[in-house]
């Protein structure tokens, strides 16, 4: 006699064809959901390097010429009260320090932050030095002999950083009343 068998009333332990492939799919759909998320994330962060590295720089270039500022002795223009587009500053050992802006090439409406040291001791070619970049606008106004407010506005369209600073300078500023 022969024994007939229906393969729906006896299922082993295995899958059915149709059930690997529904999970096949599933991991599939999943693996490229997943793909395509770190792929996104991977060009995020590629535009975004560099425009942090530009922000970091700039940051780092900010805090030097701010730091430079509050090592000087004396403000020297514009006069207390008045507001300039330049600044000039004595610094410690007297030399005079011109702070202005020079249009950058190929950009009319960005420039460049530079500081000339009025000093004999140094060559010509190391008298002017480039501070900050991308600077878009700048004013200092003193409050005092010993105390100088800065507006800056630095960076490229959509990236900007605008700092309104007083500074105030390391040996007048430390007897004096700011206002």
């Amino acid at each position: 006699r022969l024994r007939y068998s229906d393969p729906r009333a006896k299922r082993g332990d295995g899958f059915t064809l149709v059930e690997a492939m529904v999970g096949l799919g599933l991991a599939c759909a999943l693996l490229g959901s997943m793909f395509y998320v770190m792929s996104y994330a991977m060009r995020s962060t590629a535009k975004l390097a560099p425009k942090l590295a530009g922000q970091q720089a700039t940051r780092k270039a900010v805090v030097r010429f701010l730091r430079e500022l509050q090592e000087s002795m004396e403000v020297v223009s514009p006069r207390a009260g008045s507001t300039l587009a330049y600044s000039v500053v004595r610094d410690r050992i007297a030399v005079l320090r011109w702070y202005f802006l020079v249009q950058q090439p190929n950009s009319p409406d960005l420039f460049e932050l530079r500081v000339y040291k009025h000093d004999s001791a140094l060559p010509t070619g190391q008298r002017e030095e480039l501070l900050v970049q991308n600077v878009r606008r700048l004013a200092f106004t003193a409050r005092t002999e010993g105390a100088l407010q800065v507006n800056l506005l630095v960076g490229e369209e959509g990236m900007e950083t605008s700092i309104l600073t007083t500074v105030r300078l390391r040996n007048i500023a430390s007897a004096e009343e700011l206002w």
